[in-house]
């Protein structure tokens, strides 16, 4: 898939693997996996979201049912979550 996000930075997921899409699970998705007795590698579900990430903006994108669902942008002033005191 090929998608360009808002900073206009064209994101692709072509080559594998690749730096732009993350696999991410809920805790009870990866819960509810962890439950088999037997875990082969094969049978690893796909996570209900494909979750991209531009490294140009940091924005994060969360699709679903290849369409965007939601998208997340880091606050301008992200600095001060860091500093201590």
């Amino acid at each position: 898939m090929r998608f360009k996000c808002k900073c206009g930075c064209i994101l692709n997921d072509h080559l594998t693997p690749n730096d732009t899409e993350y696999h991410v699970y809920s805790d009870i998705e990866w819960s509810e996996f962890e439950e088999k007795e037997n875990i082969n590698f094969l049978e690893v579900p796909f996570p209900k979201y494909e979750v991209w990430h531009c490294k140009k903006c940091d924005r994060i994108y969360l699709f679903k049912d290849m369409k965007v669902y939601k998208v997340y942008r880091l606050e301008n002033d992200q600095e001060s979550y860091y500093k201590e005191g």
